[in-house]
């Protein structure tokens, strides 16, 4: 009877940790669908669909991205190895730069790349720690596979990476970072970082 009990148990944890997994994957559809939803709605508006209003779009476009996106482990996996090299002090003005360029950088490309697309959500798998959600962008003669890799948090899901055509943002950072660091420094790659920086918000 011990052992029936057991069993049981151990086949309704394993039924109940399926579901909850599937149901775990629909959240973080929803979170991405929601989030893509807002930004169409700014890229579609009449109101703000002249050029002048480009600025209006950046601002509104910038916030959702500020709202969407787990910047801290985005930091920590482009710096990858090279963390553990520089004390607390330098990795946080690492982070806060590396932020508002991503920021930047992002919402460039959703202004100029994302329109009034057709965008197809094929699945969301969830596993102990993150998802993944997996997109279709449609256009005429077109498909553009757009994933996004989510992790939990208290109120939802933050994304920490995004894959266009099977190419990694994040990877394609952490590249170009290790490049500079290895070939110059670290203080090296934190002066390109600034120049861009200042670059980008006297071009403001």
């Amino acid at each position: 009877m011990k052992h029936k009990f057991f069993s049981i148990s151990s086949a309704y944890l394993f039924f109940s940790l399926f579901v909850c997994s599937g149901c775990w994957a629909d959240t973080a559809v929803e979170h991405v669908r929601t989030m893509l939803d807002r930004v169409m709605s700014i890229q579609t508006d009449p109101v703000l669909k002249s050029e002048g209003c480009r600025e209006k779009r950046r601002i509104a476009i910038k916030r959702i991205i500020k709202e969407n996106f787990d910047f801290d482990k985005m930091a920590e996996m482009a710096l990858g190895q090279f963390k553990k090299e520089i004390d607390e002090t330098r990795y946080a003005e690492f982070r806060d730069i590396f932020q508002d360029l991503f920021q930047d950088s992002y919402t460039k490309m959703v202004l100029d790349f994302l329109r009034k697309e057709e965008i197809h959500y094929t699945k969301g798998d969830a596993a102990p720690g993150n998802a993944l959600v997996k997109t279709n962008i449609v256009r005429i003669n077109d498909e553009i596979p757009v994933d996004y890799f989510l992790v939990p948090v208290q109120k939802g899901w933050l994304i920490y990476d995004v894959k266009i055509d099977d190419v990694s943002i994040v990877r394609n950072y952490a590249r170009s970072f290790k490049r500079v660091i290895k070939k110059e420094s670290f203080d090296a790659l934190m002066r390109k970082m600034q120049l861009q920086w200042q670059a980008v918000n006297n071009s403001e």
